[in-house]
């Protein structure tokens, strides 16, 4: 007898999301002496990679490291026609605080490539 599809697919829990105030409150446990993260996670019943995460992402906020934005920008294949020098080519950003657009001409193409690369 084939009973799959008969019964009723078990529900998730749904994921749990903690307020800024609890992380700080972990992280700063997870540095007091003599405690490990291990310790720590087990006392606020959460897993111990989480501690890891958000200690890296407040010693990334700690140095100025967390403005960066990464972006993928995406080139027309149509904008690469080098047959007429005088186009521009147009690369669209997205960023948290809206989308921009740069408009770089193809004649320094070279150029466009080592800013982004510095970007980076």
């Amino acid at each position: 007898m084939d009973i799959q599809g008969l019964l009723p697919a078990p529900a998730k829990p749904p994921r749990r999301q903690h307020s800024l105030e609890f992380k700080e409150q972990v992280v700063a446990a997870s540095y007091t002496a003599n405690t490990s993260v291990a310790s720590v996670a087990q006392q606020f019943k959460i897993n111990a990679n989480l501690v890891h995460k958000w200690r890296r992402q407040f010693e990334a906020k700690a140095a100025g490291r967390d403005d960066f934005i990464k972006v993928a920008p995406r080139i027309p294949v149509k904008a690469m026609d080098a047959s007429c020098p005088d186009t521009t080519l147009k690369v669209e950003l997205s960023s948290p605080l809206g989308p921009v657009t740069i408009h770089w001409p193809m004649s320094g193409l070279a150029d466009l490539a080592s800013w982004l690369k510095s970007q980076s």
